[in-house]
């Protein structure tokens, strides 16, 4: 992190593409991993498609990874990221309940953090297992106004909390997770259902967005859609449901910007 923090942006982003390509052709299982899961997905695709899209994958990820040790700089700087459809965000948390946001491991998630200038802002995140990585990146995302709520014993009372502060609580809700079994690209597979649950047993209004990281390593926060939940009088029919709505919007995001997405994660556990 001293070492990159001074050095202009154009050389810490192409550093940061080249560690990618380094973990891509070194780390073989995961790297057939992604490979395999594009092809899950993407069937159509020719084997070297699938290969193509998994580097620019890992170069992505990368470069989210290696950002994250001067997150601050790429959050206060002017013109790195832009925001569409913000109106959407906006006219959810005037309903004063405050908002979830349902996002995804695409482009720079990271990006997001910018609404810690506007919104009392929560981020649920994972704790690293390095202690060291761990402390350095929360301090980072803290420095910037954001509640970290790391997904540990404590977790239910600081949601509780942020709730009460009627804040906007950021939850990343692609990976697997012992949730529900939902349909993911055609195949069975199982989802978090933090997201939806918090909505439907709280009546908190949820937005589903996604980040963009172009070619020039400027950022684009997508507010997509709020989600219109159904509700019925059964909840776990209710919480399954749903889900599997969230999952579909996520599907046409990755869809469109495959490249962008995190494909090394075990994703379909059945089908790897």
């Amino acid at each position: 992190s001293s070492l990159l923090k001074p050095l202009p942006e154009k050389f810490k982003y192409s550093f940061a593409a080249f560690l990618g390509k380094i973990g891509y052709y070194s780390i073989k299982k995961r790297r057939n991993m992604a490979i395999k899961n594009i092809q899950l997905a993407f069937p159509e695709k020719s084997l070297e498609e699938a290969k193509k899209i998994a580097l620019n994958s890992y170069i992505n990820m990368s470069k989210v990874f290696l950002s994250s040790f001067w997150l601050p700089e790429t959050i206060n700087k002017p013109g790195k990221i832009t925001f569409e459809n913000m109106e959407i965000l906006d006219s959810a948390y005037s309903e004063g309940k405050g908002v979830i946001l349902a996002t995804m491991h695409m482009g720079n998630f990271e990006a997001a953090s910018y609404l810690a200038h506007k919104y009392p802002f929560y981020a649920i995140a994972k704790r690293q297992k390095n202690p060291l990585v761990n402390s350095y990146i929360t301090q980072q995302r803290e420095s910037l106004g954001i509640h970290i709520i790391l997904r540990d014993k404590g977790i239910t009372r600081n949601l509780i909390e942020a709730l009460n502060n009627k804040g906007i609580i950021a939850l990343l809700s692609d990976h697997y997770g012992n949730g529900v079994e939902v349909t993911f690209f055609g195949r069975k597979t199982k989802a978090p259902t933090g997201a939806v649950n918090l909505a439907l047993k709280r009546d908190i209004p949820i937005i589903f967005g996604h980040c963009i990281l172009d070619e020039n390593n400027n950022n684009i926060v997508v507010v997509k859609q709020k989600i219109e939940l159904i509700k019925t009088n059964n909840i776990k029919h209710d919480i399954q449901i749903n889900t599997q709505n969230l999952i579909h919007i996520m599907e046409s995001a990755i869809k469109e910007y495959p490249e962008q997405w995190m494909w090394f994660h075990n994703r379909w556990k059945d089908e790897i």
